[in-house]
């Protein structure tokens, strides 16, 4: 597999995505506070169903019919047009995928969906960079949406070969219109693709799931993000088998460091070849919930620094692991109170101080 381009962060810190506010000018004020050198937009989910982590990026399939609504969203396959608004579909990702911006633009947000996306986007176009030497945006994985998202006899869409073909290239030019609308500030990009239900891999509960078409949709999702010049990454707030991961195309693999530093630790060998080859290990070793309030910046550097240790006792070396990481909550916060969310952005913002190596992190994008 191929080198990754030179992406050495250098302990920097960003946020997973979603905060538990209703608008968007509180949650751009906690980012830009706390994790100024890689600001994210926010997602907002307590918006409402088109703000959702299921209903956010499903704009071009819901416009086409492919998908019923926001509120339930289900593959309407039953519909007696049904052929016709697959062909109406791959239409327009056909136009998309020559050139045409218009149809690029079909893949974007809807209105309320986008609001924090839109609002990111305004106050960097309004007060510039800043501080930042990075932009950090973010999108759902296929194969959670494609676990909840069924038909209407509730099947899973994932399993169906056509309806995960369109989720997944809807999700892939989602990706790409991301990226570019964020890479007209003139930053990096990183582009997560937030899929915790990757955990289900090698489950008894889903044996079904197949190693290679899991990759497959990743890596076309990665290479819609690396076209439009991202960095592309993964997010999974579990444990799983993070060889699936190493080898795909992901350059930044994301996990919860807090509750599953032993499912890496295990890893150390194959770990030491992502990093040979340019992978980068971001630590979700905040946690997102009530245990927040019980740990501080220094512990949570111990904490981080007990599970350095291994690894490098364990031959992972120690100039690559430290300059190839980053820092984030074990997940979004969206879902928490708004103090205990601030609090975790707070947290997160001095460990990153405490951590950080001297130098500004190194792109050759």
């Amino acid at each position: 597999m191929d080198q990754f381009k030179t992406f050495y962060p250098q302990m920097m810190a960003t946020g997973v995505g979603s905060l538990p506010y209703t608008g968007a000018d509180q949650a751009l004020k906690l980012i830009w506070d706390s994790v100024p050198e890689a600001p994210h937009w926010p997602q907002l989910p307590r918006q409402g169903a088109e703000s959702s982590f299921i209903g956010q990026y499903l704009k071009a399939l819901i416009e086409t019919g492919i998908i019923g609504d926001y509120e339930q969203p289900r593959f309407q396959v039953e519909e007696a047009d049904w052929t016709e608004r697959m062909a109406e579909f791959y239409q327009l990702y056909l136009e998309a995928e020559e050139g045409s911006r218009a149809a690029l633009d079909r893949f974007a947000f809807g209105a309320q969906g986008g609001e924090g996306f839109e609002a990111f986007c305004s106050d960097l176009a309004k007060h510039g960079t800043r501080e930042a030497v990075l932009l950090k945006g973010q999108l759902s994985g296929p194969l959670t949406l494609g676990l909840q998202i069924t038909d209407k006899n509730r099947r899973s869409s994932y399993y169906d070969e056509t309806q995960r073909e369109m989720l997944v290239k809807a999700l892939a030019l989602h990706a790409e219109w991301q990226t570019r609308r964020l890479r007209e500030f003139g930053l990096p990009v990183l582009m997560t693709i937030d899929d915790p239900g990757l955990y289900a891999f090698g489950a008894s509960t889903h044996v079904t799931l197949e190693r290679d078409t899991i990759i497959a949709d990743l890596n076309s999702i990665a290479a819609k993000i690396q076209a439009a010049g991202g960095i592309p990454a993964i997010h999974v707030c579990a444990g799983m088998d993070w060889t699936l991961i190493f080898d795909s195309n992901i350059q930044v693999l994301n996990f919860d460091a807090y509750e599953y530093m032993t499912s890496m630790l295990v890893l150390a060998e194959p770990l030491k070849r992502y990093l040979e080859r340019g992978g980068v290990v971001s630590w979700g070793i905040v946690p997102t919930q009530e245990k927040v309030w019980q740990e501080s910046a220094d512990s949570l550097r111990q904490r981080l620094e007990d599970g350095l240790a291994q690894l490098i006792h364990k031959g992972v070396d120690a100039t690559l692991l430290r300059r190839q990481s980053m820092l984030t909550p074990s997940c979004g916060t969206g879902t928490l109170k708004q103090e205990t969310a601030e609090r975790v952005y707070q947290v997160l913002g001095e460990l990153s101080e405490v951590l950080r190596e001297k130098g500004l992190p190194v792109f050759s994008l």
